[in-house]
């Protein structure tokens, strides 16, 4: 039986335990507090539990996932084939940890990083297992999510990649490659979902509610931008915007937004603090960031290339505000896309698969670029560009192909 160690017992790592034992794997739960990895048993216990009251499994098969289940040291990692990490986002903690993994674990074990931010050839290279060392970013909660990136560091061997795509797939998920890049794939192409309506709503285009509404009605996303950071935590989307645009040279296209920044220092995250870019106080949230609305006319070139953009772009009808809006935001997404193509990061076919399934996203950038015609996508960014002062709508090289 393949046995795998899961390095860290909270939300991330219990759930990555979950995974495996549910598909037939031996499970060693680390964590620095054997207590703290028996109390993540007893989680996972309730969660197969409520699976089997809602008849999504049978009671026999969430017996033998539990069975599968121990706490366990560093010390116990003798026979695992897989060795994951889901610790803390720092680098010289994560490298410490799976440096001591490499002189109990066998040597032929896969050392994978379930890190969404961090290199993974800095994190091969520290623990002196370059070869053996591979990203596998689970998306949370591990157990519902179906995307798994496997990154493949510069020195990652070719068998130990094959071999860890293999175990995402055995584990019912859906595994795309990826580079090591900042922000892999989700972490960067997102951006721009995050970044143009933070921009617009600076400039006073539209309100926190109408920017959301607009682009689940015109772009079919499941969420607006702004319920979305609040859900995910504006502390950790700032942080994740921030280590993106740093680590790729502060491109102007990739910049955090100052509201990101005032939000944070005012400890308003979002859903956990019940503050954020809405006030969750009262049973229904309200908008908590006002900004000063402010009355302007679109130049004509950018108008018709909106209009031209949208034509193919969206099936819904709209002001020309609101195709602003939703043009503006999906042209950031689909250029973004285009510089991780640039780059290798991954395959198009990834990178959508990826998008769909990792930020649940109506349909993959590419594609969805493909729909409307790259020159049409290229003509927008070209607009825009001209009446942009930092340059930061420059399209990318795929887009001019």
């Amino acid at each position: 039986m393949s046995e795998v160690a899961v390095i860290g017992a909270g939300t991330m790592g219990s759930g990555i335990a979950q995974v495996a034992a549910t598909h037939g794997w031996r499970v060693r739960l680390v964590d620095v507090d054997a207590a703290v990895a028996n109390r993540a048993i007893e989680r996972i216990r309730g969660q197969l539990d409520r699976a089997v009251e809602r008849q999504r499994m049978s009671a026999s098969d969430r017996d033998a996932a539990l069975s599968l289940l121990s706490a366990a040291s560093i010390a116990d990692l003798g026979g695992c084939e897989l060795v994951v990490e889901a610790i803390v986002e720092d680098l010289d903690v994560k490298t410490r940890i799976l440096g001591e993994a490499t002189q109990i674990a066998p040597r032929t074990a896969i050392l994978a990083s379930n890190t969404s931010s961090l290199s993974i050839t800095r994190i091969g290279e520290s623990i002196g297992c370059p070869e053996r060392t591979l990203g596998m970013h689970f998306f949370n909660p591990a157990p519902v999510m179906p995307l798994v990136e496997v990154i493949a560091g510069s020195a990652s061997a070719a068998d130990c990649l094959e071999r860890a795509v293999e175990i995402a797939a055995a584990w019912g998920k859906t595994p795309v490659r990826a580079k090591d890049t900042p922000g892999f794939i989700v972490n960067r192409v997102a951006r721009g979902y995050y970044l143009e309506p933070l921009r617009m709503l600076d400039e006073g285009v539209s309100g926190v509610s109408e920017i959301d509404q607009i682009l689940k009605t015109l772009g079919g996303f499941r969420m607006g931008p702004f319920e979305l950071m609040d859900l995910i935590g504006i502390d950790v989307n700032y942080s994740v915007s921030r280590s993106v645009w740093e680590q790729l040279g502060r491109p102007a296209r990739l910049q955090p937004h100052e509201l990101q920044v005032r939000l944070v220092e005012q400890h308003h995250y979002g859903r956990k603090t019940k503050q954020g870019f809405y006030s969750y106080q009262p049973a229904h949230p309200y908008p908590a960031v006002v900004v000063a609305r402010k009355s302007f006319e679109l130049p004509d070139d950018v108008y018709k290339a909106v209009r031209l953009f949208c034509q193919a772009g969206t099936d819904e009808s709209g002001s020309i505000t609101e195709q602003y809006v939703f043009a503006r935001t999906l042209a950031a997404i689909i250029n973004e896309a285009a510089w991780a193509l640039d780059g290798d990061v991954a395959t198009a076919e990834d990178i959508d698969t990826a998008m769909r399934l990792g930020v649940n996203y109506p349909r993959g950038p590419i594609e969805w670029a493909e729909r409307i015609g790259r020159r049409t996508c290229r003509h927008l960014l070209d607009t825009l560009n001209r009446h942009a002062s930092d340059g930061r709508f420059a399209a990318a090289q795929w887009l001019r192909t």
